[in-house]
């Protein structure tokens, strides 16, 4: 008996560092998530706003169309 309550200690000690092992994956993965999102975020700024630099519109009107308001 006593070998069987050692056993599952054991068991338990081992599910609990393979929790621990996850949730710093889990943690590394929604770093890396975040990252990922700012970084597009990012690269869409950059190709609205040469968008607008190309375009003959003004910022104001640009930003009307952007919010449905614009009669472009």
């Amino acid at each position: 008996m006593a070998r069987g309550k050692l056993d599952i200690n054991v068991r338990l000690e081992r599910q609990e560092k393979k929790i621990l092992k996850l949730t710093a994956e889990l943690e590394t993965a929604k770093d890396e998530y975040d990252n990922l999102l700012e970084e597009k975020k990012e690269a869409d700024k950059e190709k609205l706003f040469e968008a607008y630099a190309k375009s003959r519109r003004s910022l104001e009107e640009v930003i009307d169309f952007m919010k449905g308001k614009a009669d472009l």
